[in-house]
């Protein structure tokens, strides 16, 4: 029985590895025909500087910090329920997402090789710059408390023995805030320019780790990798569902206080997107948020995994929606303009993401799952 139960495990990975590694390739391709002929294959422009890629790096770098502190709690706050599944979730914070992460921000520069400006030239002022640092150290951190965490597995360490390195583990996970301050920092951006924002990223940041650890469980659920009881997963569902409640107060705050004066800067953005041009990616943000909210509450109590999951899959499509939104609103609503006509690229909105950008971005998810697949494969987790 255990032979069988290993060859459709390893069947199951070796099958999802190529699938991965091929659409890793194809994510290769597209960042050629972007490098070779400009950022001109996209749909950035003079407005929409910042889009597919930058959401995607934050979300990356909100599932790193978020699997952070989902490994660091149960040894801090005695949830011992959850003690089994740590290595997994700390492997996943320590390559998948901080190598998709910093991915991201690569594809991103127009000539990538400026990426090493970061550690020659970096300026201590700048939150880029302690992006960059925090990118480095989650690295550092993940790998130092996998590796524990396997030995304490092993049954060559003491559990006592990883509560140090788990309380940095949750420190650096709250630290996750240093992302939002590239956007609140800038006081000509006054929809980004506000102290609610790092609590956002924070909450965001927990629900991309615990959807996408829902999601990678219940997958491993059915390969037979692992059995994590469905109560558990519920109990997941449920911290996402509290936390996207806190995403929607805030969501509806900011617009009911953009709105409410009937004029100035921010009503004009905030009018963009609800009501304006924005208003479709707006809606959709609510609605899935509600649903998300509502499945993984409502399944979580009934014990389905598969609406779990579908919550999971919603409430990764809602924090997408909240940070597209987010950027969208004040770039297409800056405070000063370009004098005289339209310049290239230079549109009202919104913003869609072009074939090359959505090939590309798949390709780094792709790379990122791959990387997983082969963790789960040749460690110990």
């Amino acid at each position: 029985m255990a032979l069988v139960t290993n060859t459709k495990k390893s069947t199951s990975i070796n099958r999802w590895n190529i699938i991965f590694a091929a659409l890793a390739a194809l994510g290769g391709v597209c960042w050629g025909l972007q490098l070779t002929k400009g950022l001109q294959m996209t749909n950035l422009g003079v407005n929409t500087m910042w889009g597919l890629y930058i959401v995607g790096f934050m979300i990356f770098t909100g599932v790193a910090a978020g699997s952070l502190l989902f490994a660091a709690v149960p040894y801090l706050f005695k949830l011992d329920e959850f003690k089994p599944y740590t290595p997994i979730a700390s492997y996943l914070g320590a390559v998948s997402s901080i190598v998709a992460a910093s991915l991201f921000i690569v594809v991103d520069i127009g000539n990538p090789e400026r990426a090493w400006l970061f550690v020659t030239s970096g300026n201590l002022t700048s939150p880029m710059f302690w992006d960059f640092l925090m990118l480095a150290s989650y690295m550092v951190i993940s790998i130092i408390f996998t590796r524990q965490l396997i030995q304490v597995k092993e049954g060559k360490k003491e559990e006592a023995g990883v509560k140090l390195i788990a309380w940095i583990a949750f420190a650096a996970g709250i630290l996750v805030t240093v992302t939002s301050f590239v956007f609140c920092f800038q006081i000509a951006r006054p929809l980004w320019n506000t102290p609610v924002q790092p609590l956002s990223f924070l909450a965001a940041a927990l629900v991309a780790a615990l959807s996408v650890l829902m999601i990678l469980a219940t997958l491993l659920n059915r390969s037979g990798y692992l059995q994590m009881p469905v109560n558990l997963l519920g109990k997941m569902g449920k911290a996402a569902a509290v936390l996207l409640c806190i995403e929607l107060i805030i969501v509806v705050g900011e617009a009911l206080i953009g709105l409410y004066p009937g004029g100035g800067e921010e009503y004009a953005a905030f009018s963009w997107l609800v009501f304006g041009k924005g208003a479709i990616g707006f809606w959709l943000e609510l609605v899935a948020l509600a649903a998300a909210i509502l499945l993984l509450v409502k399944q979580g109590d009934a014990g389905k995994a598969g609406g779990i999951v579908a919550g999971a899959v919603i409430a990764l499509i809602a924090i997408y929606l909240i940070k597209s939104n987010l950027l969208q609103a004040q770039l297409f609503n800056p405070l000063l303009t370009y004098a005289g006509p339209p310049v290239y690229g230079g549109t009202s909105g919104p913003y869609v993401p072009s074939l090359i950008e959505i090939g590309l971005s798949l390709g780094i998810v792709s790379l990122g799952a791959l990387l997983m697949n082969l963790g789960l494969s040749k460690l110990k987790l």
